[in-house]
């Protein structure tokens, strides 16, 4: 065969991840491995071929996500039958071999980074795991058919008040997530991308929804398909057990903690090491590295659900990453952009939140209690016989006003107030 760009890409279209070697040895033998390498470098350069690795660890696939969508459009029963590919992660060699570019992983760190001053590790990840719960148990969810919409996956996490007309499993589903979550947010400095980890993670979004309950948190045993895909898993349990050591060893040596978050998207879906929740795992999994560098979390929350089966597909059919990389990249600007608005909320509190905190808390307890409502010139007058500052007091008179506003029957606690109080309570100044 001659050494043409269609024969070197006709190749690794059919064999994703091939290195320089394979290709002169499979395209043109008679050809020297310089000239391959220049006709590989000018097809990376010309953006038809993506490489990583390096050294003999550098590997080529086809380029883009393009290539995925075009692969697509060919119905699932007349693509080529596609198997389980040791090499697509035994080339992977980590901190050396790359899914997300420099650029997209500068990109990711900008937006999700912390925002001076940095806090205790795990202190963000327990400040927005109210919101967390919600936004990543339904996106999660919602990914899998699930058909609660926000409010009310809001209402059952918050307060176990089940959606009428649904399924139970759905709220099963989505009460698993929250107990995954909380999980990785409680023991957060101690837990790591190892074996028992993913297998908690599992055992737990796993409760109550499989068929045989002890698969719950234990690999796979039994064949399994993919739906809507010509992609056949590994059958053999002792391969499986082999392929998911090889699975956690190079994700747990992963440093930085966007690609390790994303080669766990990728591959355990692509191994299907569970015999089912395989997608859940690998998303609430991949949040482990993104919490523990306190980066802003990935919610799921604007993810394109097609796009992500698609790129899922382009991994299982032609361990392509493109796709689901454009995916994961969009995803994640946006859950920062919420996530870090919130920590910005959070890391800032203002002096009469700090300084006054005692005082406030008094205030509000006159204002309910004593005044009937916000009344900002006794307000005035207790904090000057309480000392604070001329200069402080319109701040603390407008914190207390803020305080009483957001007030309600599942936050008066804060104050020592039962819900009672509250009644007939009017905020309208002065």
């Amino acid at each position: 065969m001659p050494l043409t760009d269609q024969a070197i890409l006709d190749y690794i279209a059919a064999h994703p991840g091939a290195g320089r070697e394979d290709v002169r040895r499979n395209v043109a033998p008679e050809v020297s491995s310089p000239t391959v390498w220049r006709a590989l470098k000018r097809l990376v350069d010309e953006g038809r071929l993506e490489v990583f690795g390096k050294g003999r660890a550098t590997g080529y696939s086809l380029a883009g996500s393009a290539v995925v969508r075009a692969h697509l459009q060919t119905p699932y029963n007349r693509r080529r039958f596609a198997i389980y590919r040791k090499e697509f992660v035994d080339r992977y060699v980590p901190d050396k071999s790359f899914y997300l570019g420099e650029a997209d992983r500068q990109r990711l760190h900008e937006a999700g980074r912390p925002i001076p001053p940095s806090l205790p590790a795990g202190t963000y990840a327990r400040r927005v795991l109210e919101r967390l719960l919600v936004d990543l148990s339904w996106a999660s969810s919602r990914m899998e058919g699930n058909t609660y919409d926000i409010l009310q996956t809001e209402r059952l996490i918050h307060f176990g008040e089940e959606a009428s007309g649904k399924d139970r499993k759905e709220a099963v589903m989505i009460l698993n997530h929250k107990e995954a979550i909380q999980f990785i947010v409680g023991h957060l400095a101690e837990i790591s991308i190892n074996r028992l980890d993913l297998f908690g993670i599992h055992a737990l979004l796993a409760d109550g929804l499989l068929v045989d309950p002890a698969m719950a948190g234990r690999l796979r045993r039994m064949p399994v398909g993919v739906s809507s895909s010509s992609y056949r898993p590994l059958d053999d349990r002792f391969a499986i057990e082999e392929e998911f050591a090889v699975l956690v060893e190079k994700a747990a040596a992963i440093t930085d903690p966007f690609e390790q978050s994303f080669f766990l998207l990728v591959h355990i879906p692509y191994l299907q090491a569970f015999e089912d929740i395989n997608k859940r795992t690998s998303r609430i999994a991949s949040n482990i590295p993104l919490l523990k560098a306190d980066l802003a979390p990935m919610s799921f929350l604007t993810m394109d659900d097609g796009a992500y089966i698609d790129g899922l597909i382009g991994i299982y059919e032609l361990n392509n990453v493109s796709l689901l990389r454009e995916v994961y990249v969009d995803a994640y600007l946006a859950s920062a952009e919420n996530y870090t608005v919130l920590r910005a909320e959070l890391e800032s509190p203002g002096k009469a939140a700090l300084a006054y905190r005692d005082f406030v808390r008094e205030a509000v307890r006159n204002s309910v209690l004593e005044w009937k409502g916000f009344r900002p010139d006794a307000i005035r007058v207790m904090a000057a016989e309480a000392g604070v500052p001329e200069a402080d007091r319109e701040q603390v008179v407008n914190h207390v006003g803020n305080e009483l506003r957001g007030l309600h029957e599942g936050n008066a606690i804060r104050y020592r107030l039962r819900p009672e109080d509250l009644a007939g309570i009017g905020w309208e100044r002065e």
